[in-house]
């Protein structure tokens, strides 16, 4: 059988998707090299740099995470968040916004972190990381990736460039996808579209309880965890809690290039923050230099050339209004992993031909899945508040009558359920939402005719007692 063959893999990107998709490979007797461009130092992205990004996990993520035994793991080293709370203005109180379920969050390398060192431990032989080293070159025709030392002029301390032939190449480096950039570079066939928006510095910073409880009302803080959201003076942050008691702050709208400049911002336009950010303070200097974050999206109409595939944000990165981002990638891994093993079981096929016949099969199934989530994103991101809250209020009490009817978004973090379900189901919402404004209106209507004639039937006698 084709599948009692050694396979080689090349994983480009150690994030999760590239990490989790190590181990399942791994699990199948796969010889897998991951190279990633950041570096590593005692279980942690980039020493010195820890300010990474959180995701928020639901189901998806979950179920994704029990395959390869490590649900418990990563669940361990988060945060449960019930809801989020808003803060506009400088005089308004916070409102807290249940969810109505459960997120997780957690910075996306301590993610990654889990999963490396899961595979370190446990498939050391079947598993080579490569940190600090980036793509140079791909060669897809042939299968074959060159690296560099990242951020390192070539041949820098004696290090070469490394050359791997594999199986197969999965691109997994994220919304700036070097191995994207190499499929369209090297074949005229394959193009994607990729559109990014600024989402602002990141920092994560050790806020004392006590001043993230000013941030949060008395009924946030009875439901615990909260993603905090203030906005204020034309700037936006968002707060995500962590387990060790930082909060990642993600703060949209600062252009100070100097700490004196940014701690003068910070006290403008959050002075809950601002002893946090003196003009010689840390936070100030680092949230400074501080590159500037992207959110965006990346479409195309396949994911895969011969033996070379992308995976999550390489392949279909999505704007983060829905939590679905994260899930998603991960269950690109499970997709693919199933795919291949059905593939290679076929013993009138060469492993090359089986791998191009799965990762043809994976964008199959995966791109109508993207194109809906996209959809699903830029809807739900042309939604303003006010729309939401006047959403979710019809349907508690559409749902008081019809209990099988969930809003969709619930459905979204607590289930696995298809994204193209999930279409339908928002869009069934959005029929029974105007549907029911549409009665409220007939019923005013109606109420207001029944006031015109009962006016009438006062006014009227009473005319016929005027002169004439």
């Amino acid at each position: 059988m084709v599948g009692q063959e050694e396979k080689t893999a090349v994983i480009v990107g150690a994030g999760p998707a590239g990490s989790l998709l190590a181990l399942l490979l791994a699990k199948q007797d796969w010889k897998v090299d991951v190279f990633e461009s950041k570096h590593w130092s005692d279980g942690s992205w980039a020493p010195g740099q820890p300010d990474g990004w959180n995701v928020m996990l639901g189901a998806r993520a979950a179920y994704c995470l029990e395959h390869v035994g490590l649900k418990d793991d990563v669940w361990s080293e988060g945060v449960f968040c019930s809801g989020r709370t808003v803060v506009a203005g400088g005089g308004l109180k916070p409102k807290y916004q249940p969810y109505g379920y459960e997120l997780l969050a957690i910075p996306q390398p301590k993610l990654a972190s889990v999963l490396i060192n899961s595979g370190m431990h446990k498939y050391p032989e079947r598993i080579s990381y490569h940190f600090g080293w980036g793509l140079k070159s791909l060669d897809p025709d042939e299968s074959v990736a060159e690296f560099s030392p990242a951020g390192e002029p070539l041949g820098l301390a004696g290090r070469d460039n490394i050359v791997v032939t594999a199986d197969l190449v999965v691109g997994a480096d994220g919304l700036h996808s070097k191995t994207r950039a190499e499929l369209e570079r090297n074949i005229f066939s394959f193009k994607t579209t990729l559109k990014v928006v600024p989402a602002g510095r990141h920092i994560k910073l050790r806020v004392p309880v006590d001043v993230v409880g000013e941030q949060v009302d008395e009924k946030g803080n009875v439901h615990g965890p909260s993603m905090l959201v203030v906005a204020r003076n034309a700037k936006l942050m968002w707060g995500v809690p962590n387990r060790d008691g930082t909060m990642g702050l993600t703060i949209q709208g600062i252009r100070g290039s100097t700490a004196a400049d940014v701690s003068l911002e910070m006290q403008e336009s959050f002075p809950e923050l601002s002893d946090f950010f003196g003009a010689d303070g840390d936070a100030s200097a680092r949230l400074a230099v501080s590159p500037e974050r992207f959110q965006g999206t990346v479409t195309a109409t396949s994911y895969n050339y011969k033996q070379t595939v992308l995976l999550g944000d390489a392949a279909h990165s999505l704007l983060n209004v829905t939590h679905l981002g994260a899930g998603l990638a991960l269950e690109d891994c499970l997709v693919l992993d199933r795919l291949l093993q059905s593939s290679l079981e076929n013993q009138d096929h060469s492993i090359v031909e089986c791998i191009a016949i799965a990762l043809s099969n994976f964008s199959n199934e995966r791109v109508p899945e993207m194109v809906a989530a996209a959809q699903l994103c830029t809807d739900v991101s042309r939604t303003n508040m006010f729309q939401v809250e006047l959403q979710r209020a019809i349907l508690r009490v559409v749902t008081r009558f019809l209990p099988r009817i969930q809003h969709w978004q619930k459905a979204a973090n607590t289930q696995v359920v298809s994204v193209q379900q999930l279409v339908k189901w928002r869009s069934r919402e959005i029929l029974i939402v105007r549907i029911a404004l549409v009665f409220a209106f007939v019923l005013l209507l109606l109420r207001a005719i029944r006031l015109v004639r009962l006016a009438l039937r006062v006014v009227l006698p009473l005319a016929n007692f005027l002169p004439n």
